[in-house]
């Protein structure tokens, strides 16, 4: 996969499903493992069109279902493992970020950059 250029679009705001957190993003950085995902010279290919972004820091803005740890306005942080599949061996033991079936924030699920 060549590299394509990085756009600046805007997109529909996403409504927080169960378990979720709708966070205004008030910083982001852009990394190397971000231009690895725009080349696409990983193993593992991410799915364009993404938004990169994995190493953000905001306010929860819009709490979905069952979320009960946190309260609207709280500062929350955004990790790189979105979820994992936590049913195998490395999930039971702790080790989710080497889940084979792991998805990440920026590259296999959307990130986040701040609005402009």
């Amino acid at each position: 996969m060549n590299s394509a250029p990085l756009l600046i679009e805007d997109v529909p705001v996403p409504v927080p499903g169960p378990g979720e957190v709708l966070v205004k993003v008030l910083a982001s950085g852009v990394c190397h493992t971000d231009l690895h995902a725009a080349d696409g010279d990983w193993p593992v290919k991410p799915s364009p069109p993404f938004i990169p972004g994995h190493e953000v820091a905001g306010v929860g803005i819009q709490l979905g279902p069952g979320v009960t740890e946190l309260r609207q306005g709280n500062m929350v942080g955004v990790a790189w493992l979105h979820d994992a599949c936590m049913r195998c061996e490395y999930c039971e033991t702790g080790w989710e970020f080497l889940c084979e079936h792991q998805h990440d924030t920026g590259y296999s699920c959307n990130g986040a950059l701040p609005n402009t």
